[in-house]
């Protein structure tokens, strides 16, 4: 209860800066949320990314807990408009063309994360805007989500990924060798094929050890985006099996994000029975045809 009183003042500060400059272009009546869909961010390359990242994060918030392709978020369900809020108004400030502070921090370890974080935002935030703002958002959204009880789990997560965007951030910033090597030529296209029992999207042992192979050929291999298209055999009809393919395609793309992967990475779609990969009269069910592949492209 403490850290969600904490919140909720830190919540309320921000918003009295963003409000105010809301209200001289004449838009006070309207949450942070409803203007995120109006708002074209301005600035530098920094604070452009900073808007995307946390209008993100906020709608992430929105009704059915997913993103415009249909892949479950991070986020657990309940009444969270104020997580959402919070970090609209972040999106706002950013999309003006300021730089929002990072969150401020709530024990030692957080302390030690947000110093770190600070640093290297001095120091790359100009040359590397991308991961720059990746490093910050990541921050804020484990010290907002740790707030919040029922978003422990979300805060986890945001904190492991800071650990992967900070270290990507201080990297960024390492002076180059003067004569570095070559780098080898982006490896091709790689597909991963994973299955699922009838009528399912949960995924066994083995085929967790699939994709577990896919993010290590990614690693190592240099690629960058990953496709997943689900499928399913001709049993059932052909809405249920769309439904039913675009629900394989988004546990595989949680897996791969709980893996490691970078959810902005992933594009999913669903073809339901419109691509088999066996042949087969309507109403048969086949393994095979039951099936998730995930290509990893340069």
């Amino acid at each position: 209860m403490r850290n969600e009183h904490r919140f909720f003042n830190r919540l309320a500060a921000g918003l009295a800066l963003a409000v105010a400059g809301l209200v001289l272009a004449g838009c006070a009546s309207t949450s942070s949320l409803d203007q995120l869909g109006d708002t074209t961010p301005t600035g530098s390359a920094f604070t452009q990314q900073l808007f995307k990242n946390y209008a993100f994060l906020a709608n992430s918030f929105g009704s059915g807990g997913g993103d415009s392709d249909g892949v479950a978020t991070i986020f657990d369900g309940g009444d969270n408009d104020a997580l959402a809020e919070a970090f609209a108004t972040k999106a706002l400030i950013a999309a003006h063309g300021s730089e929002p502070e990072p969150e401020p921090s709530m024990d030692g370890d957080s302390a030690n994360a947000r110093a770190r974080l600070v640093r290297a935002l001095a120091e790359g935030k100009d040359r590397f805007a991308y991961d720059a703002a990746r490093a910050q958002t990541d921050f804020d959204c484990w010290m907002l989500n740790s707030t919040v009880e029922s978003q422990a789990s979300a805060a986890a997560q945001c904190r492991a990924s800071f650990d992967r965007s900070i270290a990507k951030l201080e990297n960024d910033r390492r002076p180059v060798a003067a004569a570095p090597i070559p780098a080898p030529a982006a490896a091709p296209p790689a597909d991963y094929t994973v299955y699922f029992d009838f009528d399912s999207w949960s995924l066994s042992g083995e085929q967790l050890t699939v994709l577990q192979k896919a993010i290590a050929t990614a690693r190592a291999g240099g690629q960058s985006r990953i496709a997943i298209v689900g499928h399913t055999d001709t049993s059932g009809s052909a809405a249920y099996n769309q439904k039913l393919s675009v629900k394989r395609a988004n546990v595989v793309a949680e897996t791969l994000v709980d893996m490691g992967a970078r959810r902005e990475a992933i594009q999913i779609s669903g073809v339901g029975e419109a691509d088999l990969a066996v042949q087969t009269p309507d109403g048969v069910k086949e393994p095979r045809n039951r099936r998730a592949v995930v290509t990893l492209q340069p």
